[in-house]
């Protein structure tokens, strides 16, 4: 059992939350107050869900911190103690399992957050989609995954180093890649090389 101290704005916004999670079998709420200032972390508190407050008036040590926050997530804060920032209105299933995944220290993103902080691995939103490779460069990414260079594959596909060279820079260019590892892992990822 999750044992979880609730702090938000008001003592009715602490309590309304109690309540709600209340019937969360997974859950023991030790206390649910108005402020965070009398709070002293202790064995008695595995996580902390913290409703209506600021980033910056909670504490960095002690139990993992699950917000809910009408302000837009800060990165900066997820170096503390925070595991989760969700939106003030999540519903309680949400904020129930939020809580449960922080207890195993784990950090919870919601979808647009993994978006906007992944980006490097997820696909921008707002980026083109991307260009489907052609069955000749299929051909070539799947040599270059069995570490195979240029003369290596112009000499198995029987064509000149050249045009060799200008398939790969093609496969850099549609996978957005800077390196021919990174293509590699890049169609990897995307199951267009088998692993």
């Amino acid at each position: 059992m999750i044992r979880l101290a609730i702090y938000a704005e008001t003592s009715q916004r602490a309590q309304q939350l109690a309540k709600l999670l209340a019937e969360d079998e997974r859950l023991a709420i030790v206390r649910a107050r108005a402020s965070v200032r009398s709070f002293e972390p202790g064995p008695m508190v595995d996580v902390v869900l913290a409703a209506g407050l600021r980033a910056e008036e909670l504490f960095g040590d002690g139990p993992p911190i699950v917000l809910l926050s009408r302000q837009p997530p800060r990165q900066a804060a997820f170096n503390g103690a925070v595991r989760a920032w969700l939106p003030d209105d999540a519903l309680p299933a949400e904020i129930s399992a939020a809580i449960v995944a922080a207890a195993q220290d784990l950090t919870v993103l919601t979808h647009w957050q993994a978006r906007r902080w992944l980006k490097s691995e997820l696909e921008d939103e707002h980026a083109p989609p991307p260009e489907t490779l052609t069955p000749r460069e299929l051909q070539v990414l799947r040599m270059l995954a069995d570490g195979l260079g240029n003369k290596q594959i112009a000499a198995q596909l029987a064509i000149s180093n050249h045009t060799a060279k200008f398939h790969v820079a093609q496969i850099l260019a549609k996978l957005r890649a800077g390196s021919r590892a990174e293509a590699v892992a890049i169609a990897m990822r995307r199951g267009l090389v088998p692993i």
